[in-house]
């Protein structure tokens, strides 16, 4: 096991989005995104980056000993190939896994045993289209699909899409915590909408994290 990872830092914290919402989670950041979304809150994984042996996350992941183990980024399936590796390697380890992606790259090679969660780009992110419909085969029920809420335009976008192709998996909607009466909106659209959506405001910016970093570039 040779290959390294691109990675922009790895910390500790609770998931803040996802159905493993609250759980104490270990973070693994990759480095770089082929998008570039208006809303997005980590731009200096862009550029941040160190390589790291993907036997040395291993041993990472060993010492904190966490049950769960999220791979997000930046991408992460710019890097498929490495990210695959560090799946195979960790998987024995017993632990739950989850990726995120911004769902404009195949998953198809991913691990159906890993969490794929899966954002679809709204209009107010101006990365509306980039999902890649030919995912949406690849999905299976423990998989999830997220949508970033914004306005109401958001969220009519993002019911067009559930109506439309009816993916597999849990259907997640994330409201803009910077405006509060959107957030109160979104959660009485949602429940006039009779769509079985779970509601995820986003975890980590409610409690103002404050992450135990292990490899961070940025300090």
């Amino acid at each position: 096991m040779n290959n390294t990872l691109n990675i922009s830092e790895i910390f500790c914290s609770f998931q803040g989005e996802s159905t493993l919402v609250g759980r104490n989670t270990l973070f693994i950041r990759t480095s770089s995104c082929n998008l570039s979304c208006s809303m997005c809150d980590t731009r200096y994984s862009f550029k941040d980056k160190i390589q790291i042996k993907i036997q040395d996350i291993c041993k990472i992941i060993k010492t904190v000993g966490y049950k769960y183990i999220c791979i997000t980024g930046g991408e992460p399936l710019l890097q498929t190939k490495e990210i695959n590796e560090l799946i195979k390697a960790i998987l024995p380890m017993g632990v739950i896994i989850s990726i995120e992606t911004n769902g404009s790259l195949p998953i198809n090679k991913i691990n159906k045993k890993v969490k794929r969660v899966l954002d679809v780009k709204t209009p107010s992110t101006n990365e509306e289209g980039s999902f890649l419909l030919s995912n949406l085969k690849e999905l299976t029920k423990n998989d999830e699909i997220k949508f970033f809420i914004s306005n109401r335009k958001d969220f009519d976008y993002a019911i067009n899409f559930i109506n439309r192709y009816k993916p597999k998996g849990a259907i997640l909607f994330s409201p803009n915590l910077k405006n509060k009466e959107l957030t109160k909106n979104i959660s009485n659209w949602i429940l006039a909408s009779g769509k079985d959506i779970v509601f995820q405001p986003q975890l980590h910016k409610l409690i103002k994290e404050n992450p135990i970093y292990i490899i961070d570039p940025k300090h």
